[in-house]
């Protein structure tokens, strides 16, 4: 049975006040990785807690088709941001904006 957004938002509400990598590690825990993700050298990482979910040097990442790359304003990830949900946007910056939080790979 999937967590509903109401009942994501109790739990958190209720492990009290922490910081955002903390909360951010948890609803990743909770409800999965987002498809809104950044990327560096081929390397995906969840736009929400920073973990790295994909590798698309050495290894196959076929989810790679359906991420929002941030920063990425493509045709692709315009298409592919619609098919996203209240999961993957959740505490996620908007992928589409300039954004100060955001490091830029930098080799």
């Amino acid at each position: 049975m999937e967590l509903t957004k109401k009942e994501l938002m109790k739990k958190l509400k209720a492990l009290g006040k922490m910081d955002k990598q903390t909360r951010n590690d948890i609803v990743c825990s909770l409800i999965g990785h987002s498809r809104i993700q950044s990327m560096c050298f081929g390397y995906y990482y969840c736009g929400r807690c920073g973990t790295q979910v994909g590798d698309g040097l050495a290894s196959v990442y076929p989810e790679a088709e359906e991420v929002v790359i941030i920063d990425h304003k493509c045709i692709v990830c315009k298409k592919n941001y619609k098919k996203c949900t209240w999961r993957d946007k959740l505490y996620v910056i908007d992928p589409f904006k300039k954004s100060k939080e955001l490091e830029k790979c930098s080799g």
